[in-house]
């Protein structure tokens, strides 16, 4: 097997981290397999924005993101679980990196899928952990979207599509088992 379809199928996500910040090399590794991503007709239009893993602009997303969970949970016991849940959404990683893109280009959210797995499959190849993260759509598409895009130096006229946390794992986990037969049909 070669060392992509190895590295795709070892792949698993990361909810735990060292304190370990990613180098210079590693961060521009991970900007790059983005960028490299393939987008409809060749727009280009995903920018990455790199944060650090200790920006209160993450703890004030966080905090966004679960009082909104909270207030939208279904019933108390979900609400108490939120509540009581000692992780940030990415897992305390060094380094998250949020994607945009341009709100008026069809393809956007399909491009910036893209390179986030880009960025998950290189974090791999480098012995590094990551986690794709949506959970914060609501919160950097809510209210206070236009602050969130400012903050996080977004171009006129990208909103966020997803998000990326990466760094040196602190645990191991298996990658999930496929089933062909339930996910595969041919023609």
């Amino acid at each position: 097997m070669n060392e992509v379809l190895k590295t795709m199928a070892k792949r698993s996500s990361a909810r735990a981290y060292t304190d370990e910040k990613l180098t210079d090399n590693e961060i521009k590794a991970l900007i790059t397999a983005a960028l490299q991503a393939p987008t409809a007709r060749n727009m280009q239009e995903v920018h990455v924005s790199v944060v650090d893993g200790d920006n209160p602009i993450l703890k004030e997303i966080d905090t966004l993101c679960k009082s909104g969970m909270i207030a939208n949970s279904p019933d108390e016991e979900t609400k108490a679980r939120i509540e009581s849940n000692p992780n940030n959404f990415y897992y305390g990683a060094p380094t998250v990196f949020i994607l945009s893109a341009d709100k008026d280009f069809k393809w956007s959210k399909l491009d910036s899928g893209i390179a986030a797995e880009n960025i998950s499959l290189a974090a791999e190849s480098l012995g590094l952990g990551s986690l794709i993260i949506g959970i914060i759509d609501d919160t950097l598409r809510g209210e206070k979207k236009d602050y969130f895009a400012k903050v996080l130096h977004f171009p006129e006229n990208f909103e966020f599509a997803i998000a990326v946390a990466a760094g040196h794992k602190n645990t191991e986990k298996e990658p999930h088992k496929i089933d062909f037969d339930k996910s595969v049909s041919f023609v």
